[in-house]
């Protein structure tokens, strides 16, 4: 005989009937309009629906982590690009002064202006800047002129800033006559214009000022140079001569007394970071007014509305692009459901057709069929 303890399970109740069991509760049938109350699990004590609240977070906040991770990964990539490009980290660098400037009061695309962001290519091993009258002779231009516009380190110096200017010529050291210890004497050599021994000035014929109609002849002070070696105490080496397009004179003939250092000697390869490829315009502007540093001054104005301009097209172009998808997707899902509405009532114009002919069919009266005679 078979046992049960106290745990069996009890017989089941009848049929239709639900127990609830409780303190407050009794046993019996609910009608069937009465709905059973269930506990709320936490997450629904918060949200106080039957949805988590991170699922409710996620719908509202969703698309728009998906278009700002997408926006991220396309920003990644250009920087990414642009760095196997150009070689140089980082490969954008901003034009703070207007020494590069073609007019003192319009900026253009295609002139590196006050507020540009310019590329910057490093030099292969053996590539060197190609210098203004090296470009005249092969007709290689940046910038509306000859030459290589280029970014060095004044002076070697890593901790000023880098100037972006043009290179004119090459000079080369010649230390026949030179003294080391009175820092007298000594020449230079222009291998490209095929002079050597040079202590006095130099003139380029009409050379090509961009910010001013024509051509004017550019007079260089070789003298001039190898003083400034003796006055400031460093010895005298080859290097570029350099020019800001904007500038009257060479930089290694000028005097900057702001920033330091008050001269700029020839620039030397290995001070060179490299040379501009291109310029993206305007957005620099908001690196200089968070630094507020007084470069904003050269700044001008067509240049600050450009850069709203630019900023309302990249902010408002994404939801143009997300409103048209949206937009053709309607479009093309109402044309397919006029098309299945079509074909749904040519359907049911077949079938009302078919009932209709069977109904009018008459059906063919059958003849009654003759017994046969009974045999006599």
């Amino acid at each position: 005989m078979a046992r049960t303890s106290r745990n069996a399970i009890p017989p089941p109740k009848s049929r239709g009937a639900v127990s609830r069991r409780g303190p407050s509760s009794r046993e019996g049938p609910i009608s069937d309009w009465t709905s059973v109350k269930r506990d709320k699990g936490p997450e629904e004590r918060k949200t106080g629906t039957g949805e988590s609240l991170v699922n409710r977070i996620w719908k509202v906040g969703g698309p728009f982590l998906y278009d700002l991770l997408g926006a991220l990964i396309v920003l990644l990539i250009i920087i990414g690009a642009l760095f196997t490009y150009t070689g140089n980290w980082p490969p954008l660098v901003v034009v703070q002064s207007g020494s590069m400037q073609h007019s003192d009061d319009v900026s253009s695309v295609g002139v590196i202006d006050t507020g540009d962001l310019v590329f910057v290519k490093m030099f292969g091993d053996d590539q060197i800047p190609i210098s203004y009258v090296e470009g005249q002779k092969s007709d290689h231009r940046t910038y509306s002129s000859y030459g290589d516009v280029i970014i060095f380190r004044p002076n070697g110096d890593e901790n000023k800033t880098a100037i972006i200017h043009r290179a004119v010529l090459w000079i080369e050291f010649n230390s026949t006559t030179y003294d080391n210890i009175t820092r007298a004497g000594g020449s230079f050599d222009i291998p490209s214009l095929g002079l050597r021994d040079v202590t006095g000035q130099i003139t380029l014929p009409d050379y090509e000022w961009p910010q001013k109609p024509g051509k004017m002849d550019l007079s260089i002070d070789i003298g001039a140079i190898l003083r400034n070696f003796r006055r400031y105490g460093t010895t005298p080496h080859s290097g570029f001569v350099t020019k800001g397009d904007d500038n009257m004179g060479v930089d290694q003939t000028s005097e900057f007394f702001n920033p330091e250092p008050p001269w700029i000697e020839p620039v030397m390869n290995e001070w060179i970071i490299g040379k501009s490829v291109g310029e993206l315009p305007w957005f620099g502007i908001i690196k200089l007014k968070f630094e507020n540093n007084g470069h904003t001054n050269d700044i001008h104005p067509n240049s600050e509305r450009n850069l709203w301009i630019a900023l309302i097209i990249i902010v408002a172009t994404p939801f143009a692009i997300d409103f048209l998808i949206h937009l053709v997707i309607r479009m093309v899902r109402r044309d397919r459901g006029e098309e299945a509405t079509e074909e749904r009532s040519d359907q049911d114009s077949s079938r009302r057709k078919e009932y209709i002919d069977l109904a009018e069919k008459k059906p063919t009266p059958r003849k009654a069929k003759m017994p046969p005679p009974r045999s006599k």
